[in-house]
């Protein structure tokens, strides 16, 4: 059994902290006590990174994330905020539902790796959260006005 957690990649993981990115972006080091992945300059100071997703922006990861990166357990990826805006609007046009942008990021990774998989292969994936605290957000990237 293959584990995948998805990173928040913000703006893309080669931009230089305009992402949350921690394992596939970031290097070890300490924060708030605990000893993991994190987003920081040369002298260890914490970077504040990026995410279109309030719940993902942040400059570090838990230390069991870390701990299953360390061992080879869990594979890492990133997917940016325009990958996770398309997932978010294909959840809602197929599904009917409104998704966070949180699991956005995971089901965006999905889109990308479900084609290539045998058609009988068994994908789980969380969809986690409620949408409708995120509409705001999503409405201001995708440029739809909901003032009115």
């Amino acid at each position: 059994m293959n584990i995948i957690g998805v990173e928040a990649g913000g703006k893309g993981v080669d931009q230089k902290m305009q992402h949350c990115a921690s394992l596939t972006g970031g290097r070890p080091g300490v924060l708030h006590g605990n000893k993991t992945y994190l987003l920081q300059d040369d002298d260890g100071q914490i970077l504040e990174g990026h995410s279109i997703s309030a719940g993902l922006d942040y400059p570090g990861i838990g230390p069991e994330h870390a701990w299953l990166h360390e061992i080879g357990r869990a594979q890492y990826v990133a997917i940016t905020d325009m990958e996770a805006l398309e997932a978010f609007k294909l959840s809602c046009a197929l599904e009917g539902i409104i998704p966070a942008l949180e699991p956005s990021h995971a089901l965006a990774h999905v889109m990308k790796i479900a084609p290539d998989l045998p058609r009988d292969h068994l994908l789980v994936m969380n969809m986690c959260g409620r949408g409708d605290k995120d509409i705001f957000t999503v409405a201001k990237h995708l440029g739809v006005d909901i003032s009115a």
